[in-house]
């Protein structure tokens, strides 16, 4: 005995049987970074960790940071230490300038992105699409 579905019925079982899929809007958010004032002076507590959640040294960063808040800076017990008062959200678009600079892909913008030297030059090369890409080096 031959069963006989016609061509919406068995795409409509076909969706009832299929399972549901989320899809994932954000993939890769930028970590907020943890700092107070002491006097003079800004502590940012969590720097290496968002440096290790952008795939990144921490020494690169922190070289970043001083250079991008035109300051002196040094670590104490991993606590990294900047002379002047910076606000949080400040900082904050700091570290979203070294993400879009030194971590995301230029072709597809996605953070799956390592460093490789070659001769005297630094490039950006992405997992994802295989892109390749020179970044400035930090004096």
């Amino acid at each position: 005995m031959a069963w006989r579905f016609t061509y919406e019925q068995l795409l409509e079982r076909a969706y009832k049987n299929t399972p549901t899929v989320a899809k994932e809007e954000v993939r890769f958010e930028l970590p907020e970074i943890k700092s107070h004032l002491s006097g003079n002076k800004t502590i940012i507590s969590n720097l290496e960790q968002v440096a290790k959640v952008l795939r990144r040294e921490v020494g690169h960063f922190f070289k970043f940071m001083l250079r991008e808040l035109a300051t002196t800076g040094d670590v104490k017990n991993s606590e990294y230490i900047f002379v002047g008062k910076f606000r949080n959200d400040f900082l904050q678009k700091k570290i979203e300038k070294y993400a879009k600079e030194f971590v995301f892909c230029g072709q597809c913008h996605k953070p799956d992105t390592h460093f490789v030297r070659e001769a005297a030059a630094d490039f950006i090369v992405c997992e994802a699409c295989g892109a390749k890409a020179s970044v400035r080096k930090l004096k």
